[in-house]
């Protein structure tokens, strides 16, 4: 007799609330996945990965949903007692269920859950077996779902692991799923049948350990240095254990520092607490002292090799090191490098040594190491006492180390200076503490640099002179990101310091101009930035006069005057030409190639980005590089080479990830790549996270940018309702941007898209005023500057036109767009002008023309993988199908069909015009000439007019739009 099944009991569903992992979702969803296709699947990874946490909330999930759900978690003691994981498991398991097995298997299953006396005929391992199968049986009986979750398999007792392997190579046949832990480098029993799916833990990534940190480290946990946390997601190599460890706020970490963790000192790390040290280093406590003293000397030095061990005067390394090597805390790669078999080996090591120790290890370092910077940061750590010698040399190797590329480095060896700095030595002390934060800012470590520059401007004793508060306000304004709006007592306060300094006098100026353009005045910019180039004129400071004579470039392009812009930008390249050394200006860089793209030389202008980045990537700062990615985006979008531009995108959101500093940068140079080659839905996504952040930091002229690059991306869709939303932060972009009084290229496109979203919803009115003003602001433009711009506005032109019902004029129109692009490298431009022509020329009915145009849109999008694009041109060439519906005797535009479906429908004015996001007025035009083209005079008879010829003016599909929902039909 077959057993009643079990149904999920209070105990079965009892047990922790949900848990909800942190940054593992990808991983999660793969191990969906494998359950619902596979029997069995096997989650592996070291010890504190989070194996558990992930079964856990693959068992929530399951009972959720109803599943029966078994679980064992047998732990190091467990393994020694006979079925103990066999009792765990079935624990919930109720004596009734026991009582519906045959009787032998009843006895042998009872006894091993020491609910009854051991079997003496010898034949219960079969039985239990029997057993146990026909338990599992009865609870998958009706295609009751059933989940074994055996959670820590290295920890098995042998009896039930016995057990559990028959259960597993059966479970398919059974109709059960098996789901697994496993700690890495273990030896399991066989459990895994053929077809059994592994899948290792990933580690946590940054902003995963930041997370985690915050929600279980304690409320001190979100005050971390940014720098401690990155080095606590290093030394912890993304393991939640460790790293909980690792966190000072923690409990289970203990130190004396412990309020102050950044006080241990620059070239320290996370402290790791004395328990998970003795943990760590268990395996070498037998080790020789000359063994343990060499891996201390490796965990010391930066670049740890057998030669730099060799020169410390150990013979042969590689044979010390074989002892440690088989306990799995080195290895040594072919090249000689040793690395250390978890980060964490290494902190323990470090932590674990005596000072007298770790000062031995570095003074030893400071006379081997090759690197003179590195050479510099032992002989500091070698020396922990004030040395005004000492802080000189720290000083100067922090300087070589910023310019070969090395911020963080530069940071560290910096902050040694300081601390090296005798008491009595204020002015330098002061100096190597703005050097500091300025190194900080190249590191992207904005926190540390506005700490250390507020400590200058507070500093009660030895108060810094008026050209260091200067610095120190600089550093805070170059901190501020985009949000300059809160910064001008920064500025004046810093003026006020700067009187008599010509130079320092040109530094705030700028400031004050670049915060003037984000504020949205770009006369006051203009003027700043003149004023600012005129006193680092004064001053002989050529570096700022090419920086201010370059945004003054810009500034003057973005009101349109073209012809001031490139003569602006001669002078700025000439005093560039000037300098002394390899001192590029990367700022001015990209401006000439931004120049390049306004006149759409394309090609010049990827060349110019792509050499910047290639030869001045490794010394710019981390909003430096961003700036410059961005530009890259901005340029692939509009040459077509939409995966780069995708790749490249991804790449800022990494360095912004990596350096822990928000930024709508990225999300802007996302959705610029999303429209161009993702999915519209993420373009919009992206570009309204742009919108939001900017709109947070005041930042007016990249706000007009975001709200551009969501306008496009909300008028691609080609629906209704997205020309709607296209209207609305179109519009917003629009008057944003008079107030700004711009006049550039970006600004005549956005009102391009804007006059294309009126027209896509039979406003044409409005649309011809958008149309006339865009015009206006072409009137000082001289070739070859704006010509995609142009063309843009003759593509909405022509479809203005075709709104309107003049098909010849739109096609007129749309073939002069198409003819100027032809000569442009700006393919995505051309295949959006092709669709429109080809839509125009599809509702005159002109079939061979409109092929011809739709079809090359198609393959340009094919070549370029430009899919929203390609998906528009697919969708225009299904209406020229064979068997496509003729609708009216002489066809309706758009705008006028969606009226007349609505109309024919019973909809009032009013309710057309609120579904169509339109107003009354426009709604009676558009009615007019529907009634003009059928040559009805009424409602009564457009309805009698689509019955009696059979066209079908409002389909069932139609009526099931969400346009139409919530509209009275008759």
């Amino acid at each position: 007799m077959t057993p009643t099944p079990v149904r999920t009991t209070a105990r079965l569903l009892a047990g922790p609330p949900p848990i909800r992992p942190l940054d593992r979702d990808g991983f999660l969803d793969t191990a969906r996945a494998a359950l619902r296709s596979r029997p069995v699947l096997r989650i592996t990874g070291p010890a504190g990965i989070g194996k558990s946490t992930l079964v856990q909330a693959l068992a929530d999930e399951a009972r959720a949903q109803g599943v029966t759900t078994l679980r064992c978690a047998p732990g190091p003691d467990d393994s020694l007692l006979p079925y103990g994981a066999l009792v765990d498991l079935l624990a919930p398991v109720g004596p009734e269920s026991l009582a519906r097995l045959p009787a032998e298997p009843r006895a042998a299953l009872r006894a091993a859950l020491l609910r009854g006396p051991e079997p003496t005929d010898g034949r219960d391992r079969l039985a239990l077996r029997l057993a146990v199968v026909e338990l599992l049986s009865g609870l998958t009986a009706d295609g009751a779902p059933l989940l074994l979750v055996l959670d820590g398999v290295h920890w098995l007792d042998r009896p039930s692991a016995e057990l559990l392997v028959y259960v597993a190579h059966r479970a398919d046949p059974l109709g059960l799923r098996i789901v697994s832990t496993e700690r890495s480098g273990e030896d399991p029993p066989p459990l895994y049948p053929p077809g059994t799916l592994e899948l290792a833990v990933p580690p946590l990534s940054l902003s995963g350990v930041e997370q985690l940190l915050a929600q279980d480290a304690g409320p001190g946990a979100a005050d971390l240095p940014v720098r401690l946390l990155r080095q606590i997601h290093e030394v912890s190599g993304g393991n939640p254990s460790y790293a909980l460890a690792l966190a000072p706020h923690h409990p289970g970490s203990r130190h004396p520092d412990d309020r102050h963790p950044e006080g241990r000192g620059a070239a320290d790390g996370p402290y790791v607490p004395s328990a998970l040290r003795r943990r760590l280093l268990a395996s070498a406590a037998g080790l020789p002292p000359q063994t343990r003293a060499l891996l201390l000397l490796a965990a010391t030095a930066a670049r740890p090799t057998l030669d730099l061990l060799r020169a410390a005067g150990v013979a042969d390394p590689a044979a010390v090191l074989a002892g440690p090597e088989r306990l799995g805390l080195v290895g040594t790669d072919a090249d000689g490098a040793v690395r250390f078999g978890h980060p964490m080996q290494r902190a323990a090591l470090l932590d674990d040594a005596t000072t007298r120790e770790r000062l031995a290890a570095h003074t030893v370092l400071a006379e081997l190491v090759p690197d003179p910077v590195e050479r510099a940061r032992h002989l500091a750590l070698a020396t922990p006492y004030q040395d005004a010698a000492l802080a000189e040399l720290l000083s100067g190797a922090a300087a070589s180390a910023r310019t070969a590329g090395r911020p963080d480095t530069a940071y560290e060896l910096a902050v040694l200076a300081v601390e090296r700095t005798p008491a009595g030595h204020h002015a330098d002390r002061t100096d190597r503490l703005l050097d500091a934060a300025g190194f900080a800012v190249d590191a992207g470590m904005h926190e540390e640099a506005r700490r250390a520059a507020e400590s200058v401007l507070a500093t009660p004793a030895g108060p810094a002179d008026p050209d260091q508060r200067v610095r120190a306000r600089l550093v805070l304004l170059e901190t501020a990101g985009q949000a300059l709006g809160d910064t001008r007592g920064l500025i004046e306060a810093g003026l006020a310091d700067a009187i008599g300094n010509a130079g320092l006098q040109a530094r705030l100026r700028l400031w004050a101009a670049v915060r003037a353009l984000l504020g949205g005045s770009t006369a006051t910019a203009a003027e700043q930035a003149a004023r600012a180039a005129e006193l680092a004129a004064l001053a002989d400071d050529r570096s700022t006069r090419v920086s201010a004579l370059g945004l003054l470039a810009t500034v003057q392009a973005m009101r349109g005057t073209p012809g001031d812009a490139e003569h602006t930008l001669a002078l700025a390249l000439s005093a560039a030409d000037s300098l002394a050394g390899p001192a590029d200006d990367r700022s001015l860089m990209r401006r000439q190639a931004l120049a390049e793209l306004d006149a759409d030389q394309v090609v010049e202008a990827h060349a110019r980005i792509t050499a910047l980045l290639e030869r001045s990537q490794a010394r710019a700062g981390v909003e430096d590089s961003l700036a410059t990615l961005v530009a890259l985006v901005r340029v692939q979008v509009r040459r077509g080479e939409c995966a780069q531009a995708l790749a490249t995108a991804e790449r800022c959101g990494r360095l912004l990830t990596d350096a822990d500093l928000p930024s709508p940068l990225a999300a802007y140079a996302a959705a610029l790549a999303e429209t161009a080659a993702g999915t519209l839905d993420r373009a919009r996504a992206a570009a309204g996270a742009a919108v939001d952040g900017s709109t947070a930091d005041g930042d007016r002229l990249f706000l007009i940018r975001a709200l551009g690059a969501l306008g496009t991306a909300q008028l691609l869709a080609g629906s209704p309702d997205g020309a709607a939303a296209a209207v609305e932060s179109l519009q917003r972009a629009r008057e944003l941007g008079a107030a700004m009084e711009l006049a550039d290229p970006d600004t005549v496109r956005r009102l391009a898209d804007l006059a294309e979203a009126l027209a896509l919803l039979g406003e044409t009115a409005e649309a011809a005023e958008v149309l006339a003003e865009a015009r206006s602001l072409t009137a000082g433009w001289t070739p070859p500057w704006g010509g995609g711009a142009l063309a843009a506005l003759e593509r909405a032109e022509g479809l203005v036109q075709a709104a309107l019902g003049r098909i010849g004029a739109a096609a007129d129109a749309l073939s002069a767009s198409a003819e100027r692009l032809r000569g442009l490298p700006l393919p995505l431009e051309l295949v959006r002008t092709l669709i429109a022509w080809g839509g125009a020329e599809r509702r005159a009915r002109h079939r061979v023309v409109a092929r011809a145009a739709l079809t090359e849109a198609a393959g340009i999008c094919r070549l370029l993988a430009a899919a929203p694009l390609l998906q528009r041109a697919e969708e225009e060439l299904d209406r020229l199908s064979p068997g496509e519906r003729v609708r009216t005797a002489m066809e309706l535009t758009a705008s006028e069909q969606r009226v007349a479906d609505l109309v024919s429908a019973g909809a009032t004015n009013r309710e057309v015009a609120a579904a169509l996001f339109v107003s009354v007025k426009t709604v009676e035009g558009t009615l007019s000439r529907v009634y003009r083209k059928l040559g009805v005079r009424s409602r009564t008879g457009l309805a009698r007019a689509a019955d009696i010829r059979g066209h079908e003016l409002f389909t069932d599909r139609a009526r099931d739009t969400p346009l139409m929902r919530g509209v009275r039909t008759s």
